[in-house]
């Protein structure tokens, strides 16, 4: 987690510490204080205050707690969204919303009921079940979390008779309104509470099924498929790594020239290899950072995927071999046949690789947030990620008439309706080529 709540050593005259926050996003830190105090002795080692304590000034657990769990939230999807490294003011601007959305308790946490059983004491054994049952990945565990996150911060004290038609229709507008997701996230965060109390259902722990029979409109727009061009990704193949504290000119999308300042040139080169590997073999970044030396045999690698647990063979181009040769006779760990930077580090050095190169096509985003259209346009270059390279793979093959079922046998995919965006990707790339074929004969 990006935030971190804990008490500060120092008391006051009260016997009350100061709540710290240390926000770290990026190797960017603020640390500062969350304006409550409490006794030492009613802070929990997870972060927030014991149940029914009341401050000196009169404020409340519920209210402290409250504060904590949407900074928490907000900072969670922060990260999540954010394309560049954030600057200090940056954070405390963010900070400052955070707090801004208020303390204010949801009419479930207000009442004063009877101890009952809230939905959180099943919710543990629901991922404790689930992920066994579905073989989930360490990612798909860190999504569940956030979305408990969610939850509490909908409400601290739910009962599965919350969620009636009205609570689960007041779940979306809190999403929407207060959380201030796209509409696509507001969407998946409802499936999630969808899979959750229909668990409870067949388990009988919950008699409330509303879910089954309500049916929520989420106005959900296709976004870009961003890939990288056969110039790109060759440029990027060859592009020297200038030294570190070299100042590189570079140029906008408006033709403005501006410097940056090369930093890291190390990793940037290591990430600039994996991306590679990765576009000329089809890999997701968890099975590229889990190749082993063991798992290569001549022109082929043999994988088991980590999303599918498919056993895959992968035959490997010239470049994709230069790569592997490249490092073959260093010693990485467990065996591995590449130097791995994990997944948030590379995403970071592929946005300042791709400034590097140029890659400054406008690209703009339509999507739904708070309920508004919104439309935004970035360089291309701040929305590559790792996995911008099996898409440019995929790309790649289905304009160059690779046929579909060939390009699934590589990539894993067993789902034809998942390539569909792929596959009109190369339908267009094949009409603006014969545009270009007869203005050329002037036809």
């Amino acid at each position: 987690m990006p935030v971190k709540f804990y008490l500060h050593p120092k008391v006051n005259k009260k016997g009350e510490a100061p709540i710290t926050i240390s926000i770290n996003i990026r190797q960017t830190r603020l640390l500062t204080t969350l304006g409550y105090s409490v006794d030492p002795a009613a802070w929990e080692e997870s972060g927030q205050v014991k149940v029914r304590y009341t401050n000196s000034k009169g404020i409340p657990s519920r209210k402290i707690n409250n504060r904590i769990m949407k900074i928490k939230l907000h900072f969670s999807e922060y990260e999540n969204d954010l394309k560049v490294r954030p600057t200090l003011d940056e954070i405390k601007e963010q900070l400052a919303t955070a707090i801004s959305l208020g303390d204010d308790l949801t009419p479930t946490e207000v009442a004063e009921e009877a101890p009952v059983k809230l939905i959180y004491e099943f919710f543990d054994q629901f991922v404790k079940e689930e992920s066994v049952l579905n073989q989930w990945a360490a990612a798909t565990l860190k999504n569940w979390h956030t979305f408990k996150i969610h939850l509490e911060s909908f409400g601290k004290r739910l009962e599965f008779r919350d969620f009636n038609e009205k609570g689960l229709s007041r779940f979306i507008m809190h999403l929407r309104k207060v959380c201030k997701m796209e509409e696509k996230t507001v969407q998946k965060h409802y499936n999630n509470l969808k899979w959750f109390l229909n668990w409870a259902i067949r388990k009988g722990y919950c008699q409330e099924e509303s879910v089954n029979r309500f049916r929520p409109k989420f106005k959900v727009l296709d976004k870009p498929v961003i890939f990288l061009t056969k110039e790109e990704l060759l440029k990027l193949y060859t592009y020297e790594i200038p030294k570190n504290g070299t100042k590189v000119k570079l140029y906008d999308a408006n033709g403005e020239e501006y410097e940056k300042t090369v930093q890291e040139a190390g990793a940037l080169a290591k990430t600039r290899d994996l991306f590679c590997f990765c576009a000329f073999t089809s890999l997701r970044y968890s099975d590229m950072a889990a190749l082993k030396r063991t798992d290569i045999d001549g022109d082929k690698i043999y994988i088991t995927t980590q999303k599918t647990n498919d056993r895959l063979p992968i035959d490997l181009s010239k470049n994709a071999k230069a790569i592997l040769d490249k490092y073959k006779d260093e010693q990485f760990p467990f065996g591995l046949a590449l130097p791995v930077i994990s997944n948030q580090k590379m995403n970071h050095y592929l946005k300042d690789l791709g400034e590097l190169c140029g890659f400054t096509t406008p690209i703009t985003i339509v999507c739904y947030r708070a309920g508004q259209r919104v439309e935004e346009t970035y360089p291309k270059y701040s929305l590559i990620g790792t996995h911008a390279a099996r898409r440019t793979f995929i790309c790649f093959a289905l304009s160059n008439g690779v046929p579909p079922q060939v390009v699934m046998k590589w990539t894993g995919h067993s789902d034809y309706k998942a390539m569909r965006p792929y596959i009109d990707i190369a339908e267009k790339t094949k009409a603006d080529a014969m545009k270009l074929i007869d203005n050329a004969w002037g036809m």
